[in-house]
C-alpha cells in the first residue's frame, strides 16, 4: 500500500512540474538590440527561417525537443524552433481551463470558430457566409491527467458542441503545427444537414 501512495505521489508530482502545451510565451533575456531566431530544427546549427523581436509576447509554444531546450513555434506557413531559454511562460490558466478564448478551423469543407469564455459567446464562419453570435451555453474543462475539454454553444437556429484534445494536430493546408485538435458537432438547421467537422485550434492571447 505505502508503494502504491509512494507512486501515485511520484505519478502527481511528474505532472504538476510537466510543461503543459500549447501555451503562451513571451521572450525574455534578449538584448534589445538583438532578435530570437526561429530556426528549421531544435539545434543551434539549423537554417535560419525567421525571427522574433526581443519585446514579443503571446507567442504560442506547440510542442518541446526531446531535450526539452527548444520550443516549437508557428511562423508564416511553417513551423519553427527557438531556444526555450529565452522564453517565458505568461502566468495564465492551461488552456483546457476554458478561461481563455480559443480559435480553431478545419477544412473540407473550410470553417472556422472562434469562442470566447469570457463573454461566453461563439461564432462559426465559412467562406460562404459569418453565422449568428451563439450562446456558450456549458463547458467542460479539462485536467493534466486528461487533456480533453469541450464547450457547447447555441442560437436561436444553431447549436453545437466542440470537443478539444491536447495533441498533435495539422491543418492540411500549411507546414504549421498545433497542439489542439477539434471535433465539432453542429446539429441541423434550416437548409443545413448535421455536420461532423474536424480541425485544429490555436490559444487567443
Amino acid at each position: 500500500m505505502k508503494w502504491l501512495v509512494l507512486w501515485i505521489g511520484l505519478l502527481w508530482a511528474g505532472l504538476a512540474g510537466a510543461q503543459v502545451l500549447p501555451a503562451l510565451y513571451d521572450v525574455a533575456g534578449v538584448a534589445s538590440d538583438d532578435v530570437l531566431n526561429i530556426r528549421s530544427g531544435a539545434d543551434a546549427s539549423s537554417p535560419v527561417m525567421g525571427a522574433l523581436p526581443p519585446d514579443a509576447k503571446a507567442v504560442e509554444v506547440v510542442a518541446l525537443s526531446a531535450d526539452g531546450k527548444w520550443a516549437q513555434i508557428n511562423a508564416g506557413e511553417g513551423a519553427g524552433w527557438v531556444a526555450l531559454r529565452f522564453l517565458h511562460k505568461q502566468d495564465r490558466p492551461d488552456w483546457f481551463a476554458l478561461e481563455h478564448g480559443l480559435h480553431c478551423a478545419g477544412t473540407e469543407p473550410f470553417w472556422a470558430l472562434s469562442v470566447d469564455p469570457v463573454t461566453l459567446s461563439a461564432q462559426i464562419t465559412t467562406p460562404e457566409e459569418e453565422g449568428p453570435e451563439m450562446d456558450v451555453t456549458g463547458t467542460w474543462p479539462g485536467s493534466a491527467f486528461h487533456p480533453t475539454a469541450a464547450v457547447q454553444y447555441s442560437s436561436a437556429d444553431a447549436s453545437g458542441m466542440a470537443v478539444l484534445r491536447g495533441q498533435a494536430c495539422s491543418d492540411g493546408m500549411s507546414d504549421q503545427s498545433f497542439g489542439i485538435s477539434v471535433d465539432l458537432f453542429q446539429s441541423a438547421r434550416p437548409n443545413q444537414t448535421a455536420q461532423t467537422l474536424h480541425g485544429c485550434c490555436r490559444l487567443v492571447p
